[in-house]
């Protein structure tokens, strides 16, 4: 997978985070994706939806990505996130299959 589409899956999951409009990420999204973050690691799509309505400590977010670093099936996106009053370092990586698909989406955030 080339890294301009990987580049837009990412894009969309920023964007999906940014403004609740989970649909956005779902097409780059594998049957067996894991989202992995302090909530524990969540399943498919709708665990997706559980973090975001369930776990996720901010909202009204603005992700802006401050460096990107391709692997062979591997992105790290680094960056600020900012919304709800507050601002945090993070950093995520997501994991592609063969097809091009994210089947993990490993969370970190530093909001020391």
């Amino acid at each position: 997978m080339d890294e301009t589409a990987r580049n837009e899956a990412i894009d969309a999951y920023f964007q999906a985070l940014d403004t609740g409009e989970l649909e956005r990420v779902r097409p780059y999204l594998a049957d067996s994706f894991v989202y992995e973050s302090l909530a524990g690691d969540l399943h498919g799509f709708e665990g997706l939806r559980e973090y975001m309505e369930e776990h996720r400590s901010f909202s009204g977010t603005t992700h802006e990505t401050t460096t990107r670093v391709h692997g062979e099936t591997v992105t790290m996106a680094e960056g600020v996130v900012s919304g709800g009053g507050g601002e945090s370092d993070f950093c995520d990586v997501f994991e592609f299959d063969g097809d091009g698909n994210v089947t993990r989406i490993a969370v970190y955030l530093n909001d020391a």
